[in-house]
């Protein structure tokens, strides 16, 4: 999964209202501009609107989609309009995406088939109709999970995550781990290995590395507010200055 300048060629051919964009890093190219679409989704009513938006994307990365951000205000940023606390647009889970997108996606392909998608649900909601016009997901971590279990066939999150580290791993190192479905089988001898291998057919490594990473940050629980008693001491702590204290930092368990 490579976006290349030649990808970024053929999205301005055919969005002729979007441009190139100054960019401080050589590794992406920032593209803004006006989306004009009208779409009629199966069994959905045609919409046409236009929609200000920018696109940085990543050159060369294995691992990274592009981030898409609704630049004239329309979509209002809260978790319930699918927009990110970063301002881009959550145009669903990273499996989701790779899945719809194939082993080779053009940055065509993904402005036609998530961005618009996106879009349309926006005015779907902003016209007044009931409802969202296409499966949602729930936000953070549930609805990560639940989206994995379904595409990858299994049933609990711990089974997710093995499936995940194995797709993290070479083929022959992820065949002497426990099998995710739970057969109490290595992974080598169980059939569920091709399903694995559907999907390492369509993303690197690297890829289902950050998808692992995101699930354990959002299972990561959150650090309790200090107490009264501590908090009295960080302020008094803050009056000392010339004295400051070193704490060893705290120990991490490893995640099997």
């Amino acid at each position: 999964m490579q976006f290349l300048q030649s990808h970024v060629d053929e999205l301005l051919t055919a969005w002729p209202r979007l441009r190139r964009r100054p960019s401080r890093r050589a590794d992406v190219v920032i593209v803004g501009g006006v989306l004009d679409f009208s779409w009629v989704p199966p069994g959905r009513p045609a919409i046409t609107d236009t929609y200000q938006v920018r696109l940085e994307v990543p050159l060369f990365s294995t691992e990274t989609l592009p981030n898409v951000y609704e630049e004239g205000q329309r979509v209002p940023r809260t978790p319930d309009n699918h927009v990110n606390s970063a301002g881009n647009l959550c145009l669903g889970s990273p499996l989701q995406l790779q899945l719809k997108l194939g082993p080779s996606p053009t940055l065509l392909a993904y402005v036609d088939q998530c961005v618009i998608p996106f879009l349309y649900a926006a005015s779907w909601r902003q016209r007044g109709y009931a409802g969202y016009p296409f499966e949602e997901l729930e936000h953070g971590a549930r609805g990560l999970y639940d989206d994995y279990q379904h595409l990858l066939g299994l049933h609990t999150g711990p089974a997710v995550r093995a499936a995940l580290l194995a797709l993290t791993k070479r083929k022959r190192v992820a065949n002497k781990l426990p099998c995710p479905c739970g057969c109490a089988r290595r992974l080598g001898r169980c059939n569920y290995r091709a399903s694995l291998n559907t999907w390492r057919r369509l993303a690197p490594r690297a890829f289902f590395r950050k998808v692992l990473a995101q699930l354990l940050a959002l299972d990561a629980p959150a650090a309790p507010a200090p107490s009264a008693q501590r908090r009295l001491k960080l302020a008094n702590s803050k009056r000392c200055m010339r004295n400051p204290v070193v704490t060893r930092p705290a120990l991490v368990a490893c995640v099997p």
